[in-house]
């Protein structure tokens, strides 16, 4: 059975295509019958032989899936494009898992923009709550404001003039108050000197005046014992 596939050439890692018809299941690097062309895939360079192409399908050769879709999309041949890659089933996991993650994460992204306007209004309310406060703070501050300004516009206390006595001083309030204070230590000195003593010392000053006649008494019992003895006479 006769096929139409990709025989790769080039260097390493820049690789070219031949298509050509061989035997199916020949390997790939095997000798090949006839060349059809070649296709670039770095650069979607093509060259195919239309007229050969179209011998070797009657015949009955049967192209590849990716030679079947390249001359498809150069109008050799009409039909549908096929799948040309095999997609194991690991692989068909990790494809699964990964639609499931950017899933999971545009609902979150949703989410977000949702409840965005939501924390803005909050924002804006509490702002509102905060300039209406504010306004009693700035009336207190206004008022201290008021009151500093009354205070230093508030006229200053004049000094009072002095006047001159008929003894040639002069009284000022710095006079007025040194006579204050003398005639308050005279007052204190005068009421220290008439006080009337408290009860404590009473009944000492009692106790020294019983104390007095009994001394007395013992004196004059000495003067009779004195009396009384006899004179010795001297012989």
């Amino acid at each position: 059975m006769l096929s139409i596939r990709f025989k790769r050439i080039g260097r390493k890692k820049m690789p070219i295509y031949r298509i050509v018809v061989m035997e199916k299941h020949k390997d790939p690097w095997a000798d090949y019958k006839e060349k059809l062309g070649f296709y670039n895939p770095r650069t979607k360079e093509t060259e195919l032989n239309t007229e050969r192409i179209k011998y070797w399908l009657s015949v009955g050769a049967q192209p590849s899936e990716t030679v079947h879709n390249l001359l498809v999309r150069n109008e050799i041949i009409e039909g549908d494009k096929k799948k040309a890659v095999k997609i194991s089933k690991k692989r068909a996991l990790k494809i699964d898992k990964k639609k499931a993650a950017a899933e999971e994460k545009a609902k979150e992204v949703k989410e977000v923009k949702e409840e965005a306007p939501k924390e803005k209004v909050k924002v804006e309310e509490k702002k509102k709550e905060k300039k209406e406060e504010t306004p009693v703070v700035e009336v207190k501050v206004e008022k201290a404001k008021e009151a500093k300004t009354k205070t230093e516009e508030a006229p200053k206390e004049e000094p009072t003039p002095s006047v001159t006595l008929p003894t040639g001083r002069q009284e000022t309030p710095e006079v007025k108050k040194v006579e204050e204070k003398a005639a308050t230590e005279e007052v204190k000195k005068e009421s220290s000197s008439t006080k009337v003593p408290d009860d404590k010392e009473a009944p000492k000053e009692e106790i020294k005046e019983k104390k007095a006649p009994i001394k007395e008494k013992k004196e004059e019992v000495k003067e009779e014992t004195s009396k009384e003895e006899p004179k010795i006479e001297e012989k």
